[in-house]
């Protein structure tokens, strides 16, 4: 989730508020059955296709160029290397090694994740099971090898010369058309601007982890902007319009500048491609600038009133962001599409209260929600209506924040 079809992932950031929403849950699924969330040749998440691959590893299927053996759920895989991750994606046929790329996209090696794989066309292709430590290039993988083992799954480097018995140079990296990123809930936080800290918050309310990026005066950001599934900090600063956002939460990795001094700053994920890129808002015009690439415009547009609230969230689960404005004097939240066009309102909480976005049950849909800054007070909906959650933390004078960190 190409990340283009995962089911959920929102940034959002205003003048005063900057939300990253639910990203990707990354983590490889244990042992297990089959999972029967998806349908044949339709959407499936990673966590699923891992699922699915473990379901032969427990069953030990034998590899069988001429056999055929079950998803566990009605639907009958050719049991060579090929079949078995036509399995795993619960694609709609038993593909081979040439034309497993005919439904999927190319990826670099350094961008897999979960449930992709690595096909060398003339010979042989294995499914991606997720790095194991991505800096020293070693990461496991499902395959079915050949009639002398089992399907199993095994532990290689990507900087080896050689992957399961094949130049790894030979092999490419692909993208099931149809995976889709799991979705975990959005937590919340806060960043307090008289240390420059962004704390996170624990489900038991307290702090389970703080991190010091930026200077004074500027303003925080949440994204996944790598696209591994990890929503990292980012600060944006205002005298001069750059953007400082990095991968671990401690170095600026991208320094961008986009648009200009005194704009309102916004992350997200405008195409689908799965990394959160930015974007920015005109105060004076009211006209939102998105770039796909950190640096053109890809769509701009004017929408909603002056004084009004920027914000960004995936109202409709199809894992492309579009934006939205908070109105303050009446506590509604309008959404809109990447034409400026309103599908949505809602009023929610009092007048003067920070508006937020998020993904706060996971159900790939973002939701609305509102802090108090009288009372540091969170109130989350799940509906863009009633109360689902709500809770008290942070000090006088912090800004919300929340992401899948």
């Amino acid at each position: 989730m190409s990340r283009a079809t995962r089911s959920s992932v929102l940034r959002c950031t205003s003048a005063l508020l900057s939300a990253g929403l639910a990203a990707t849950a990354l983590t490889a699924a244990t042992a297990a059955p089959a999972q029967a969330a998806s349908s044949k040749g339709e959407k499936i998440t990673r966590s699923e296709v891992i699922a699915r691959a473990q379901y032969w590893v427990d069953q030990g299927v034998p590899y069988n160029q001429s056999g055929y053996y079950t998803d566990g759920h009605g639907t009958n895989y050719r049991e060579d290397c090929s079949g078995f991750v036509s399995m795993a994606w619960h694609a709609d046929q038993s593909y081979n090694t040439w034309t497993l790329p005919g439904i999927s996209s190319e990826v670099s090696k350094s961008s897999l994740l979960p449930g992709d794989a690595l096909n060398y066309t003339e010979a042989h292709v294995i499914l991606f099971g997720g790095w194991k430590d991505k800096a020293a290039g070693t990461f496991t993988y499902y395959a079915e090898q050949n009639s002398n083992v089992l399907t199993n799954k095994y532990t290689a480097n990507i900087n080896s010369s050689s992957v399961a018995g094949w130049p790894t140079s030979l092999y490419k990296g692909l993208r099931y058309d149809n995976i889709v990123d799991d979705t975990r809930p959005a937590n919340a936080g806060v960043y307090r601007a008289s240390n420059q800290t962004f704390y996170e918050r624990n489900s038991s309310g307290g702090t389970q982890g703080s991190a010091m990026f930026g200077n004074p005066g500027w303003k925080p950001l949440i994204g996944d902007f790598n696209g591994d599934g990890t929503d990292t900090i980012g600060v944006y600063d205002p005298a001069n319009g750059d953007f400082h956002l990095s991968n671990d939460n401690g170095t600026a990795a991208i320094s961008v500048r986009f648009g200009n001094p005194n704009w309102t700053p916004l992350v997200g994920d405008w195409n689908g491609d799965g990394k959160d890129t930015v974007g920015a808002y005109d105060p004076t015009t009211q006209k939102f600038y998105l770039s796909n690439d950190n640096s053109t415009v890809a769509a701009s547009f004017v929408y909603g009133n002056p004084g009004d609230v920027p914000l960004a969230g995936d109202w409709d689960g199809d894992g492309k962001d579009s934006v939205a404005v908070y109105r303050p004097d009446n506590a509604t939240f309008y959404e809109a599409d990447l034409a400026g066009h309103t599908i949505g309102n809602a009023m929610f909480g009092n007048p003067g209260w920070t508006p937020l976005i998020g993904d706060w049950n996971g159900d790939g849909i973002d939701t609305i929600g509102v802090y108090e800054p009288a009372t540091q007070k969170f109130s989350l909906s799940n509906d863009n209506g009633t109360v689902a959650t709500s809770f008290t933390y942070g000090n006088p004078g912090d800004t919300p924040i929340s992401g899948a960190w």
